[in-house]
């Protein structure tokens, strides 16, 4: 039948919306209501019936006209809709007041192979239901406390990874990854970054930042790095962002090229995962903990890093903590090594009675 298909075992209907693929979900073949949901989903969009009152895709379709949501920064709606999106294919015709706790759960764990995507639909979810609770479509968030799914902390990139991720990257995605290790900017930010916004010594543009329900623009200057400006100088212009899609037009969300990353990953291997074979989960933005340790190597203070990167003095303690402690250990080695570890001679021993 046309336009119908199937992913991970359900089926879905595929039409285009606003130019994308949206999956409305349907039920089995031989449910009683197949044929009813089949000419609702192939109904051109004027002709199509508004959601149920009451239902997750109404609540859907209220949020998103809301000044809550048309206020987030471009790049966190589109990737918001994403999982909006997700919610209405999968849960449309579910009542907003019937949701449990318990049913929260259940939804998050279906995506539980993939914690990110889990964790990213999770924080969707709990914002439609923030934001259901505050105009009386039900009375609490059923989502408040429902945890996200242990992913662990992202990593910087060890020397062996980065050496292997930068040999087996396409070319898109190598100038994609050093421009992260480079600028330490957020991969919504990298997608974003514009020929015109350097002129070959500094990269200058805002970066976002979410302040209770503002977003805030961060204004930064990164000094550009040799290895940086002969990366872009070897993929070919085809519009105004240093890297681009396979269409050559600019990336419209970051999905894609976080895919790319888990998928490059995988590749490479070994270096990517413990002995007992979980992940260690050398994501993107690792990339942005590398930025900040290179800096603290050369001496910058916490205070010139965050200019750079675009973080917070806080936040650039958290995420060089450790290289700090190395460099600081480097520096006394020395003289720790040197000298004798057993008490001197004829001294006063540690709890040696007065």
């Amino acid at each position: 039948m046309k336009g119908i298909c199937q992913k991970h075992g359900r089926l879905y209907y595929r039409r285009k919306v606003g130019g994308r693929d949206t999956y409305i979900r349907l039920p089995a073949l031989d449910d009683p209501n197949f044929a009813a949901a089949y000419a609702d989903a192939s109904r051109p969009d004027k002709a199509r019936a508004k959601p149920a009152k009451g239902t997750f895709a109404a609540l859907v379709a209220d949020y998103r006209a809301s000044s809550e949501f048309t206020t987030l920064s471009d790049t966190t709606k589109t990737n918001r809709l994403r999982y909006l999106d997700m919610i209405v294919s999968e849960h449309g015709h579910r009542t907003v007041a019937g949701c449990r706790p318990s049913d929260v759960r259940k939804m998050r764990d279906a995506y539980a192979s993939l914690s990110g995507k889990a964790n990213n639909w999770l924080a969707t979810f709990k914002a439609l239901m923030s934001y259901a609770a505050l105009n009386d479509w039900r009375r609490d968030n059923p989502a408040r406390e429902v945890r996200k799914l242990e992913d662990g902390e992202h990593e910087p990139w060890p020397a062996d990874v980065l050496e292997q991720a930068l040999a087996h990257a396409s070319p898109t995605l190598r100038l994609a990854i050093i421009t992260g290790l480079c600028s330490g900017a957020r991969i919504g930010d990298v997608i974003k970054m514009q020929h015109g916004w350097h002129d070959g010594h500094f990269m200058q543009f805002t970066t976002s930042k979410r302040v209770g329900r503002k977003t805030v623009g961060v204004p930064v200057a990164v000094p550009m790095h040799p290895l940086w400006l002969e990366e872009i100088a070897k993929l070919p212009r085809k519009t105004m962002t240093l890297i681009y899609d396979r269409s050559g037009k600019p990336f419209a969300d970051t999905g894609v090229l976080q895919e790319r990353v888990r998928t490059l990953m995988k590749s490479i291997g070994k270096p990517t995962y413990l002995s007992n074979g979980k992940e260690r989960n050398y994501t993107f933005h690792g990339l942005r903990k590398n930025a900040a340790c290179y800096l603290a190597e050369l001496g910058l203070s916490d205070i010139d890093i965050g200019a750079i990167c675009g973080m917070t003095p806080d936040t650039v303690r958290h995420y060089t903590k450790r290289k700090r402690a190395l460099m600081i250990a480097r520096g006394a080695a020395d003289r720790v090594t040197r000298g004798d570890v057993l008490p001197l001679k004829g001294g006063r021993s540690q709890g040696a009675a007065k």
